[in-house]
C-alpha cells in the first residue's frame, strides 16, 4: 500500500479501485471469451514484483492460469517463457519487447507512450487498446482474434521492426566507439 501511495501513483481512492476492477473483468471477459472459441492456454507473466499482485489478482478470475513471478524466475527464465508463447498481450513494454526477437505476435494495453510508440513503429497501431477503454473486453477479444488469424504478418512486422532497430544500435554503438577514441585514444 506504502508503495502504491508514492509519488509514482498520483490517482488513489474509490474511483481508482473502480477502474482497476474494470480493466481487470474487462481482460478477464476477453481471455474467456476467446478460450470459448480456440484452445489456448493462457499464462500471466509478472515482469517485475509489483505486477505479481496485479496477476495475482487477476488469475483466479481466469480459472487460476499460472503466474509467473520475478521473485521465483530470474529474468533469463521470464524471457524465454515470454518467447516461448503463441501469442502475448501485455501492459508491459519489456515483456512485448524482449519476446520481439522470437517473433511472437503481441499486442499492448497500454497505459503510457512506450507501447503506444512501439506498436506504431512495428506497423501495428491496430493492435493498440487503452487501459482506460469504455469497450476495452470487445475490442481486447477482437485484437486476440486478430492476432490468431494474422500471426504470420504480424510476426513479418515485428521481424522488420527488430531488423531496423539493430541496425541503430549497431549505429550508435559505432558512434560511440568513435566518442571514446577521440577523447581517450
Amino acid at each position: 500500500e506504502s508503495h502504491y501511495s508514492s509519488v509514482y501513483f498520483h490517482n488513489a481512492g474509490p474511483a481508482v479501485d473502480a477502474a482497476y476492477a474494470k480493466y481487470h473483468a474487462s481482460i478477464a471477459g476477453a481471455v474467456k471469451a476467446f478460450r470459448a472459441k480456440r484452445n489456448v492456454f493462457p499464462i500471466l507473466v509478472a515482469m517485475e514484483r509489483l505486477d505479481a499482485r496485479a496477476c495475482g489478482a487477476l488469475a483466479p478470475q481466469l480459472g487460476g492460469v499460472p503466474v509467473f513471478t520475478s521473485d521465483a524466475h530470474d529474468m533469463y527464465e521470464l524471457v524465454s517463457i515470454l518467447r516461448s508463447s503463441s501469442l502475448i498481450v501485455s501492459s508491459r513494454y519489456h515483456a512485448m519487447v524482449t519476446s520481439m526477437p522470437d517473433l511472437v505476435p503481441s499486442a499492448g494495453i497500454t497505459m503510457d507512450e512506450r507501447i503506444r510508440n512501439l506498436l506504431r513503429e512495428r506497423g501495428h497501431g491496430n493492435l493498440l487498446l487503452t487501459v482506460d477503454d469504455p469497450d476495452l473486453e470487445a475490442r481486447l477479444l477482437s485484437v486476440l482474434e486478430h492476432l490468431a488469424d494474422n500471426a504470420d504478418s504480424i510476426r513479418h512486422g515485428i521481424g522488420r521492426c527488430v531488423v531496423r532497430n539493430l541496425k541503430t544500435m549497431a549505429r550508435m554503438g559505432v558512434y560511440l566507439d568513435r566518442a571514446v577514441q577521440e577523447r581517450y585514444p
